[in-house]
């Protein structure tokens, strides 16, 4: 069961609950490794994470028959939620296992996994097309022949499981994988195989992969992401609708002496011998001269420190109803993250994804930042959109208007002359670069009054109606040429709008159709 108790537009924090215990996600499940482990689990709960993951593949080669008798949580000494893979990654790396899926999904049941996957093909990149299209068909196949043995394997439905979607890049075939699998009685839909663009800090594709899968699936069951456990894309992801992840890159980079930081992954050889690591206390200097054992150990504890903080903050986030503030910061960061920021707002899987499960609505919201052009395409922005045009689609035919195009101190509406236009029956629109004309009824509210711009081009607009007069301030005058009238207009030029009730007369003249020199 999957409970969603808290959202920022399609963003979540949700309860998974399992038979040993209930998961907040997002989560990240650490990758544990049955043979040897570096981080003691004890330490790893200590870092906050309250569950974990490990190979029931390898389990199988390892243990066979004890782990079936003693069951998962007894042999790891883990009492928390614990999530069991099928032996995909060996696939992935390897191409082939020793398994077939009926065996191991059999054996995840029997050693009482909480969660298990079953035995998907997983997509590499890159990889011919024809034969992704043959893969993801098998996927589909062992999809649906796994939950018809759940039925009499798992009767109670002890065990969650995990129905993975495949087709990596070729979008496609990856809609067509989520379209199937997700008529299927799933508890997690999982994208599979991003791990090699990952690693490539291939971005942009893994963002198409999730909008893929997350415009397709159920909106109420959780999206697993396999393989990504970088503070970089983590945002972004739970941003569009990642509840959980899985990753070994806190071992896998330990290993190598490379460091997570919040922004980046470096070798421990670059930093700063007196370069203090949080996560484990130790400096550079003291880590470079330690063996290598204890120091792959010390790494692995800091690079899970920084993923747990930044799940912290990305729930934080969540609850201050913030998160694509911290999505928008965090692209900023790596120009790779920031090409897939970008490619938001040319996406229309995206504009899809936000008018379905996205609100637009805001309790205590942050301010707004609209740096660039890539901002337009936040939510916020996007609902603001559709609610101006059905607001402005409403009115109908309009007789006369009022533009003002400049700053005003207090919202307008709030003002003694918007009071008096709006009794004459005058339509009052102030100009935003980043909204176009937005209706006086509005313009206290969010996002509008909570918006500040920078470096942006000024928004194209059509207004149509029969009489119209645009207030301008002197500096905003280059403006005016992205508003295309439709009837009559005349366009004022003031000093500035704190002198607009010196005008007064002349707005009620023209807008009356009387127009005085």
């Amino acid at each position: 069961m999957f409970e969603v108790v808290e959202k920022d537009e399609v963003a979540r924090i949700g309860k998974l609950y399992t038979r040993h215990g209930v998961v907040e996600t997002p989560a990240l499940f650490p990758v544990i490794n049955p043979s040897k482990q570096y981080v003691e689990l004890s330490r790893i709960r200590d870092l906050g994470f309250s569950q974990v993951i490990t190979n029931a593949y390898i389990i199988k080669g390892t243990y066979g028959d004890s782990a079936r008798d003693l069951g998962i949580h007894e042999l790891l000494g883990w009492d928390g939620p614990l999530m069991t893979d099928s032996g995909a990654y060996q696939i992935l790396q390897y191409g082939y296992v020793d398994v077939n899926p009926d065996e191991i999904l059999r054996y995840q049941v029997e050693i009482d996994s909480d969660i298990g996957v079953i035995l998907d093909i997983p997509t590499g990149y890159p990889r011919p097309r024809d034969l992704v299209e043959v893969e993801v068909n098998e996927t589909v196949r062992r999809a649906r022949r796994a939950i018809l043995m759940l039925r009499e394997l798992d009767p109670e439905h002890r065990m969650l499981i995990v129905g993975p979607t495949q087709g990596g890049v070729y979008g496609d075939i990856l809609a067509y994988s989520a379209r199937v699998v997700s008529e299927l009685p799933f508890d997690i839909y999982a994208i599979g195989s991003p791990t090699t663009l990952l690693q490539s800090y291939n971005f942009t594709n893994i963002v198409k992969m999730i909008l893929t899968v997350k415009s397709t699936v159920p909106a109420g069951k959780p999206i697993h992401l396999f393989g990504v456990g970088h503070p970089l894309i983590m945002p972004l992801a739970v941003a569009l609708g990642v509840d959980i992840f899985d990753s070994a890159s806190y071992m896998l980079y330990a290993n190598d002496d490379r460091v997570i930081l919040s922004s980046r992954t470096v070798r421990l050889g670059e930093l700063d011998r007196g370069y203090v690591l949080d996560g484990c206390g130790k400096s550079a200097g003291e880590l470079l001269e330690m063996g290598k054992e204890e120091r792959v150990r010390l790494i692995a504890q800091h690079n899970l420190w920084v993923l747990s903080r930044e799940l912290a903050e990305i729930k934080q986030r969540i609850r201050e109803h913030d998160l694509w503030g911290y999505v928008a910061q965090k692209a900023r960061q790596h120009p790779s993250l920031y090409r897939a920021y970008v490619a938001l707002s040319r996406s229309p899987l995206f504009s899809k994804l936000v008018s379905k499960l996205a609100s637009g609505l805001k309790v205590n919201a942050a301010q707004l930042n609209i740096l660039d052009e890539a901002d337009l395409a936040r939510p916020e922005v996007q609902w603001a959109g559709f609610r101006l045009r059905r607001l402005i689609e409403g009115m109908g035919d309009l007789n006369n208007a009022l533009v003002i195009i400049g700053d005003y101190d207090e919202p307008f509406i709030r003002t003694q002359v918007a009071g008096e236009l709006i009794r004459l029956g005058v339509r009052v629109f102030l100009y935003h670069g980043a909204y176009g004309l937005v209706p006086i009824e509005l313009s206290d509210v969010y996002p509008f009054s909570q918006t500040t711009r920078v470096n942006l081009r000024p928004r194209r607009v059509s207004l149509k109606v029969g009489n119209a007069l645009i207030i301008v301030e002197d500096r905003y005058r280059d403006v005016v040429k992205y508003i295309r009238c439709e009837g009559e207009c005349t366009v004022l030029y003031v000093d500035s709008l704190k002198n607009i009730k010196a005008y007064e007369r002349y707005i009620r003249s023209l807008l009356t159709g009387n127009p005085q020199p």
